[in-house]
């Protein structure tokens, strides 16, 4: 079916059963995530790269990479259970992000990591 000239100019209106169908697809970011860091455990030593460092007193490239990544992964993690929390229960999951938001804002560590520079 053809849509009329007015009715292409209409968005598709966002329902709750689009947030419902999100909700796979969120869990699936997770799950992959999850997969990584699974992977990434399995040859690490310790559970963070400081940790390492104490016991061994150094970390070459290839190590490092692979505490990032399992850093990084953790992170996905994260997000994507927030994501799928905000598709489940969008009213109150907002205020919860926003709180995140200003502790991520007020987080000191983070912001040194950012103007770090080689």
């Amino acid at each position: 079916m053809r849509k009329t000239e007015q009715q292409a100019l209409i968005p598709q209106e966002a329902t709750p059963d689009l947030l419902i169908d999100m909700i796979a697809k969120t869990q699936q970011i997770t799950k992959s995530a999850a997969s990584v860091i699974k992977a990434c455990r399995s040859c690490m030593d310790s559970r963070t790269k400081q940790g390492h460092i104490d016991r061994w007193g150094d970390i070459n490239v290839i190590t490092e990479a692979i505490y990032d990544i399992a850093d990084l992964a953790q992170r996905i993690v994260d997000t994507g259970l927030a994501m799928e929390t905000l598709c489940a229960k969008p009213v109150s999951s907002r205020h919860m992000i926003m709180v995140d938001d200003l502790r991520h804002s007020l987080d000191m560590d983070d912001a040194r990591a950012d103007t770090d520079t080689d």
